[in-house]
């Protein structure tokens, strides 16, 4: 299986809606996760929560490299725990949906700043999927992004 150096960290800012602790990993929230009442998110945006016990949700995660490295199934595992699920559930289709986030998050340098969102089609069939991708911040200085996304 292959190993990935990188992982999408939190910066824990209100600001940005980023409201789990500093330096926790995150995973894109399943479909039971909350906000927690803590913000609103426009439909098309989603978000990340945090794989600890709190599951505390983030609308943005930076890239960082991390101590060692992470498979998928060992990702698939902590969210699986998290979530207090049976990780003996895990399957092979399960772990590629790891996998896929572990390369979205790799294929990009240290210190970018990342958000999930829904993308819809609509022909030739409506579909909904979600996206990882990088996220921009234009009305912020070269120092404030420093100060926010490599600390």
């Amino acid at each position: 299986m292959k190993k990935y150096e990188k992982m999408l960290i939190a910066i824990k800012d209100a600001d940005f809606n980023c409201f789990a602790n500093k330096g926790d990993w995150l995973y894109i929230a399943n479909n039971k996760d909350t906000k927690k009442g803590l913000f609103r998110l426009p439909n098309y945006i989603y978000y990340f929560v945090s794989i600890n016990d709190e599951r505390m949700p983030s609308e943005i995660g930076v890239v960082k490299k991390i101590n060692g490295h992470i498979t998928a199934k060992e990702l698939a595992e902590l969210d699986y725990k998290s979530r207090k699920k049976d990780v003996s559930l895990l399957t092979d289709e399960t772990v590629k949906e790891y996998e896929w986030f572990l390369e979205k998050v790799n294929a990009h340098p240290e210190h970018t700043p990342m958000a999930v969102t829904w993308f819809e089609k609509v022909l030739p069939k409506k579909e909904k999927e979600l996206r990882v991708h990088k996220k921009f911040f234009t009305d912020l200085s070269k120092e404030e992004k420093k100060e926010l996304f490599e600390i």
